[in-house]
């Protein structure tokens, strides 16, 4: 059954080269499912999106039927909590006039849409951190949690996550059970670099110049590997990503490896791709990733992973031989797949990632969406 559904964002971030983050793929390719499905998408967003370098960048674009303007509450008085306890009339007309609302950012549960996805839901030890750091925020966070579980106790809305990771922190947190969906990874596209047998010992790291990233530990890196090229490629979506690329730099300066730490900033899909047609390792720095697109994206081209032993990027690769839990046993992997590195071990990883493939997730979507009856016929 066709269906008109209400899918809510807070603004795809786009640079010159594209989309800038895991989230902004992940509501791209699921507007795509969406109409590929044959449902007709009314797009509600706090700014309006700019289409033309989406388009650029990827070689197509599925663009809503329509578009709306979404009103969130101003901060006020630093009661941002609060904010999501009133009532928000246009997502109220949009339940009205959709069959189906769909939050895809995580925005705001308390709206009760039929669908929910949570992509990073804080944890217990961040919570604690933020709101008892005195009485007043402690006062502050007690009296929104009583107001809140009352509404949560009440909620209707299908939540959804993005790995299990992600569902613990939900249950443990929220107490909600929800159900995970892995985001969408173009293996069509990237699996075509998979039969590349011309590498160079080339370790990559994709993603936004962001602190949490922790990417000056590349510079650390590279100083144990002397023999390793290592690229970092990220957008800078965030307004302080100019100095994370400057703390980057002066570590890099620092321990004498500036020449072999290459910094590529907001570059065009098809550049990043040539770049990983020649790439034998890719090397994610971030500790608690919830799960981690570009992780799966280079094990669909043929690159061997390198992650953390921690967070939901530890459900992406195969096993633990392609986890550290130190900045050396970092070293040694990388070290280890840079000379073991063949053609087979890439075909492996390459079909691994199929796991997480966008026909996958368009076919769960459809089931997800088969389970809602429509109230309005």
């Amino acid at each position: 059954m066709n269906m008109r559904i209400g899918l809510v964002y807070r603004n795809i971030a786009v640079t010159k080269s594209g989309l800038a983050g895991g989230g902004d793929v992940f509501v791209v390719y699921l507007l795509r499912a969406l109409k590929e499905l044959g449902h007709e998408v009314v797009f509600a967003t706090t700014r309006p999106t700019n289409w033309e370098p989406i388009e650029r960048s990827l070689g197509w674009v599925f663009r809503p039927d329509e578009e709306r303007k979404l009103m969130i509450m101003p901060d006020v008085g630093g009661f941002r909590l609060y904010r999501n306890l009133l009532p928000a009339p246009l997502v109220e007309k949009l339940k009205r006039d959709c069959n189906i609302t769909l939050d895809a950012y995580g925005l705001n549960l308390l709206w009760n849409l039929d669908i929910a996805y949570l992509h990073t839901p804080p944890t217990k030890d961040e919570l604690d951190a933020k709101y008892s750091r005195s009485i007043y925020s402690k006062l502050y966070y007690r009296i929104y949690r009583y107001l809140s579980d009352g509404k949560l106790r009440r909620l209707k809305t299908k939540v959804l996550t993005n790995s299990e990771y992600s569902r613990q922190i939900i249950w443990e947190t929220l107490g909600i059970n929800s159900q995970v969906i892995y985001p969408p990874v173009d293996t069509g596209l990237y699996s075509k670099l998979a039969t590349n047998e011309s590498r160079d010992n080339v370790v990559l790291t994709v993603g936004r110049y962001t602190w949490e990233r922790r990417l000056e530990l590349v510079a650390d890196l590279a100083a144990l590997i002397p023999e390793a090229e290592f690229h970092i490629v990220g957008t800078t979506a965030m307004k302080y990503a100019h100095q994370v690329i400057t703390s980057i730099k002066s570590e890099a300066e620092r321990l004498g490896v500036s020449d072999r730490v290459h910094i590529h900033v907001d570059v065009p899909l098809k550049e990043k791709m040539d770049l990983m047609s020649r790439t034998k390792v890719y090397l994610n720095t971030c500790g608690d990733e919830y799960f981690g697109i570009a992780i799966a994206e280079a094990m669909s081209a043929g690159i061997v992973p390198v992650v953390p032993n921690r967070g939901g990027q530890r459900e992406i690769v195969p096993s633990e031989k392609f986890t550290y839990e130190s900045l050396k046993e970092a070293a040694n992997l990388i070290r280890k797949w840079l000379n073991d590195w063949n053609p087979s071990i890439a075909k492996r990883l390459s079909l691994a990632a199929e796991k997480f493939s966008y026909n996958r997730f368009k076919n769960e979507i459809r089931e997800l969406l088969s389970t809602f009856e429509d109230p309005k016929l």
